[in-house]
């Protein structure tokens, strides 16, 4: 296998893998659990492409939830940070975000394709500049907000993970095997 098909064959792996964020946080869990959030999706492949022998790091910025499920609209802020790798290739660093599974594609998410050279399509629009190790502190969500106990965050996260559920199921039923 040439190393752009090691790449893309990385990223298809980690794509694959359900989005949730009722799964793994980290790299090391994100297989065992079978399913994981941005933070575990972009570590495993910062580490794949370290293995690879490639340079990576984490890349975060500020975007807005989704407006699915209606628990959303519950919430004091949509605002959240979202987390993504780069990699270094030929000299450039390349953003690479592999979020989103493709079951995920028939409600609107952002499901990206990669052709091993070019940066990704974010799974998350940013609002707002993008964040490397090394340019202070990370972004915040919410940092207007007061600091508010917000109980509607548990409630939006469950609704958030059945709803992905539901989107899955409905997408294997109208086309099976599609996952």
């Amino acid at each position: 296998m040439d190393a752009r098909a090691e790449r893309i064959a990385l990223f298809l792996t980690v794509r694959n893998v359900p989005y949730a964020t009722d799964g793994a946080h980290d790299a090391e869990a994100l297989m065992s659990v079978g399913r994981g959030d941005c933070l575990a999706k972009s570590a495993y492949l910062i580490s794949g492409f370290r293995a690879l022998g490639y340079q990576a790091r984490r890349v975060r910025w500020l975007y807005h939830l989704p407006d699915q499920p209606a628990e959303v609209w519950s919430l004091i802020s949509r605002e959240d940070v979202h987390t993504a790798a780069e990699v270094l290739i030929e000299c450039r660093w390349r953003l690479v975000d592999a979020t989103h599974d493709p079951g995920l594609a028939s409600a609107g998410l952002v499901v990206a394709e990669w052709d091993g050279r070019t940066d990704t399509v974010p799974a998350y629009e940013p609002k707002g500049p993008l964040w490397r190790p090394g340019d202070g502190p990370e972004p915040r969500p919410n940092a207007d907000v007061d600091e508010l106990d917000d109980a509607g965050g548990d409630g939006y996260q469950k609704a958030f993970n059945r709803w992905l559920r539901a989107v899955r199921a409905q997408t294997e039923r109208a086309w099976p095997g599609s996952r």
